[in-house]
């Protein structure tokens, strides 16, 4: 079954729990508004036998073209792992983003108001051995265990190229003015750029994954969502604290923002 999530509340969503091999996955989601008159990010999941994923997009391009870039990318994206037939997580998840890209392509095409749309598209899939992400554009995974974070996806932005060629620090990404100019995207016009990893291990106890939209992740540096995931027992408590934090700090055009929290159990 996939889901497409397009409630537009900050109160956390919580998915029905998964079972893949030896783990029991438990996940939730939120979206909002924060302060524009629009939503643009989408939310999506898919539970099939022996295969789950989360998808999270965020769409550029003004209010209609926007949210229909990240609901065709949340859309294709999971419609392409439910029928892939590869025997590979993370060739699937690489070929859902390649399937998502398309469907924007063909859109734009068909319709001139949406020529200029574009989404970022960040998903999270297992097959129960092993488990894996694929990103591009500036929404986030990130891998805490045991509290820590372990690793986060690397933005495709201009700001992020600054920071590998040790211009910008890391800090200080979020601030920086020229954050949100992407340097790839779904229906971009630029060479698509797809990044996929494989966790080292199966899933085990313990392990918190977070998918995030920029208007979400810019309020947070590491140490900070390392303290949320240890305090939080559940993926809906984590994503009530996150959101708490996001309307506390009440910046003026606060854009939409976020996110899902996938808990791995016993």
């Amino acid at each position: 079954m996939s889901t497409l999530e397009q409630v537009f509340d900050p109160g956390p969503t919580v998915y029905p729990p998964v079972t893949l091999g030896a783990a029991r996955v438990q996940s939730a989601g939120f979206t909002a508004m924060g302060a524009r008159e629009y939503n643009e990010d989408r939310l999506g999941h898919l539970n099939e036998t022996g295969c789950a994923c989360w998808a999270l997009a965020d769409g550029l391009g003004g209010h209609h073209g926007g949210a229909r870039a990240a609901e065709l990318a949340v859309e294709a994206g999971l419609a392409s792992l439910k029928r892939s037939s590869s025997p590979g997580i993370e060739g699937r998840l690489k070929q859902a983003i390649h399937d998502a890209h398309t469907a924007i392509l063909a859109e734009q095409r068909r319709r001139a108001e949406f020529a200029g749309m574009r989404s970022t598209l960040v998903l999270l899939g297992s097959d129960g051995a092993n488990l894996a992400w694929a990103h591009t554009g500036d929404s986030r995974l990130y891998h805490f265990r045991d509290g820590r974070l372990h690793w986060r996806t690397r933005d495709h932005s201009a700001v992020q190229l600054l920071v590998s060629a040790g211009e910008v620090a890391e800090a200080d990404i979020a601030r920086h003015p020229d954050r949100s100019r992407l340097v790839s995207s779904l229906g971009g016009d630029s060479s698509l750029l797809i990044s996929v990893r494989r966790a080292d291990s199966a899933p085990r106890m313990g392990e918190v994954l977070l998918l995030a939209s920029d208007g979400l992740w810019e309020h947070f540096d590491n140490l900070a969502l390392e303290k949320a995931v240890v305090e939080a027992r559940v993926p809906e408590e984590l994503l009530a604290l996150l959101a708490k934090q996001v309307a506390a700090d009440g910046r003026p055009g606060q854009d939409n923002y976020s996110a899902i929290a996938v808990y791995i159990e016993a």
